[in-house]
């Protein structure tokens, strides 16, 4: 599935070949880094590299992963760098759609790891209900190799409505879980949040509330449903 992929990614790259290359980048800082309803990390630096060429993208990004008391001697669990590459189009004047894959790899190896290797392919869709208010929907179905080199499958969806940088998200992990597997994961998670850009910042605030199986799944201590407040600046060049 994968090489089959990245040939069709081969081939719009290819039909793209005349079109304006650009190149993009960010950085920023986060209060919590929570992913799909699971937290990361107590605090992280990010930034990424992004190249554009008619549809086709791709580009690598990277956080800073803590624990305990942010940036705190001895809490340091590594780099997180994102891998991906994917598709984009305007079906109509309203909808948009695209299709990719992303790699999730950490530079920690080994028992103490934070995590192992992410594989997954993306698919979504966003529809301008009006000039203010959009509709997007969102899923990803891959395979996670953890620490111990165990390997299983998950997908997770989310469908969120964003109304003048206001925002409202609900997403599932196990969309397609077969109920006889007791191993994958089976929850979800609400956010509510705003984003803005002032001068040359991107500001953002958002509540996070996920369900138990999410909180604990990277933190043994939790034992119950979650709440985070979590704060973002970023600068886009």
């Amino acid at each position: 599935m994968i090489k089959r992929f990245i040939l069709i990614l081969a081939m719009f790259f290819t039909s793209q070949a005349s079109a304006e290359v650009s190149f993009s980048g960010n950085i920023g800082f986060m209060s919590d880094y929570v992913f799909r309803g699971v937290h990361q990390s107590s605090s992280a630096a990010m930034g990424g590299v992004d190249i554009e060429m008619g549809g086709f993208y791709a580009g690598i990004w990277g956080a800073d992963l803590q624990y305990g008391k942010g940036w705190a001697s001895g809490s340091h669990q590594g780099i997180e760098y994102d891998i991906y590459a994917g598709y984009g189009m305007d079906l109509t004047d309203s909808l948009s759609g695209y299709v990719g894959y992303t790699a999730y790899r950490y530079s920690d190896k080994g028992s103490d790891a934070f995590d192992d290797d992410y594989d997954e392919v993306n698919i979504g869709i966003s529809y301008a209900l009006t000039d203010d208010l959009s509709l997007a929907i969102d899923y990803a179905n891959g395979e996670n190799e953890a620490t111990d080199h165990t390997k299983k499958d998950y997908d997770v969806g989310t469908i969120s409505l964003d109304y003048l940088g206001f925002y409202v998200l609900v997403g599932e992990w196990g969309i397609s879980e077969d109920d006889a597997s007791k191993s994958e994961t089976d929850a979800g998670w609400w956010e509510f949040g705003y984003t803005r850009t002032v001068g040359d910042f991107d500001l953002g605030g958002s509540m996070i509330m996920s369900e138990k199986e999410l909180a604990s799944g990277s933190d043994s201590g939790e034992d119950g449903d979650f709440t985070r407040i979590v704060f973002t600046i970023g600068y886009a060049f």
